[in-house]
């Protein structure tokens, strides 16, 4: 997965944020050195949390793997 892909999912993480009215005041990612992913570091409601993304579900599905992101976001408002 290049940058710009990565850059693309973070966008779109932050599009169906802004429809579901959940808050982040800040979203960022980086690769992790020698894995199949990126660390994905959200920000909301002054909780700080870090996920880690396979790049392969990321390409593969990356709707279903927002919609993961979004419940666990939500679940820790």
């Amino acid at each position: 997965m290049t940058q710009q892909d990565r850059e693309r999912f973070v966008e779109k993480l932050k599009q169906t944020a802004s429809q579901r009215a959940i808050p982040i005041d800040r979203l960022s990612c980086q690769g992790i050195p020698d894995k199949d992913g990126f660390q994905l570091t959200v920000e909301s409601g002054g909780k700080k949390q870090v996920f880690t993304v396979s790049d392969s579900e990321a390409i593969k599905n990356p709707d279903a793997e927002i919609e993961a992101l979004m419940n666990q976001i939500s679940d820790n408002e």
